[in-house]
């Protein structure tokens, strides 16, 4: 097998001296590369971690200091290693959305290593990996639970109609804690519903539709306030901190009696695509309003049911309806990705249902 040595062609840029491909300088690419992609400072810096972190495993456990000796079969045993490894921080197991994270982390390094030449081959090609639950990190609320949660916050406060105002907007346009923190005054469009999310994931700007109930909420928060420009929700530092809107939301669902492991703010934004979609709205503009790149990004983050899949099909596919052309190859193909695809989402939703364990 071979190991992901150094390119020809960059090693002749070097003048023929093969330079070690050590920590420094692994994460030197992995910045370039995440800077470029409009990662946010704080991912460039957990992804920086991860990368000392395999390379300090690869170290003690292979003794391999230069990344470009790396092989599939060492990055199978650190896998191996993730699903056992216990945090150095909480003393506890890694959960498996921890994992996966940590998976993804090493296939960006080697994905960044690739397109700079610094290995030849790419090793993370030839390792596959799955973790049980990991795909569940996040539930979300059904439509009774939403306006229970959301009925139930208190304003009789400036706090509480903050608090009501901020998370109306996060249902209504599916933001996440970052975008609700880094909304500007200048952004709002209350007249015309309307709101510019500004560097969201990747550094992306959006525009997104507010619902009548958030508009309203806004405009009593908003009432009064001088200032027409700075934050949206103020806070001691400024602006609100992001990590202050997931507290607050523990906080209020606690109240609410709805606390579960696997609710967090973000589910506010995972339920409101879920019921966009269980009402019928198409995935296309489910994409759009979440600000996601890929389409197999929001299937996979709404947990699409099997009910909207088959409606979806039987409404657009042409064999479901009178218009269709020969069967062929790339038909065939299609038809078993979406079986596939309808299989696994019943498998989902039953570990779901049964608490995340197989019966």
């Amino acid at each position: 097998m071979p190991s992901a040595r150094l390119s020809p062609r960059r090693r002749g840029r070097e003048g023929g001296v093969a330079l070690k491909l050590n920590l420094q300088a692994a994460q030197l690419v992995v910045k370039k590369y995440a800077t470029a992609a409009g990662y946010k400072e704080t991912t460039i810096a957990r992804l920086l971690n991860e990368v000392e972190y395999f390379c300090a495993y690869m170290k003690a456990e292979h003794r391999i200091d230069d990344l470009r000796d790396t092989r599939a079969c060492h990055l199978r045993s650190y896998l191996a290693y993730l699903r056992t490894a216990y945090s150095p921080f909480t003393g506890r197991r890694y959960r498996p959305r921890t994992v996966l994270m940590k998976a993804g982390s090493l296939r960006l390094l080697f994905k960044s290593l690739y397109r700079e030449e610094l290995v030849l081959v790419n090793p993370m090609r030839e390792v596959a990996f799955a973790v049980e639950g990991g795909d569940g990190g996040r539930e979300a609320l059904s439509e009774e639970e939403i306006s229970r949660f959301l009925d139930g916050v208190e304003e009789k406060n400036a706090f509480g109609v903050r608090d009501r105002a901020m998370f109306e907007l996060m249902y209504s346009s599916g933001l996440r804690c970052a975008e609700i923190a880094g909304l500007d005054m200048v952004d709002l469009d209350l007249e015309n519903r309307e709101l510019i999310v500004r560097r969201g994931k990747f550094g992306k700007d959006r525009i997104v539709p507010l619902s009548e109930p958030a508009a309203a909420f806004l405009r009593r928060y908003l009432a009064g306030r001088e200032k027409k420009d700075g934050p949206v929700f103020p806070g001691a530092r400024g602006r609100i901190a992001a990590n202050t809107v997931g507290h607050r939301f523990r906080d209020l669902l606690k109240r609410a009696g709805l606390a579960r492991p696997r609710v967090s703010a973000h589910s506010v934004r995972h339920s409101t695509a879920t019921h966009l979609l269980e009402h019928g709205a198409p995935i296309r503009y489910v994409q759009e309003l979440l600000g996601h790149e890929s389409i197999k990004t929001t299937v996979r983050y709404t947990h699409m049911l099997p009910e909207n899949l088959k409606i979806v099909f039987r409404r657009y596919h042409p064999r479901e309806n009178e218009c269709y052309r020969e069967t062929d190859g790339k038909y065939v193909k299609r038809i078993a990705q979406l079986l596939r695809l309808l299989e696994n989402s019943k498998r989902g939703k039953k570990l779901r249902e049964g608490g995340g364990r197989k019966k």
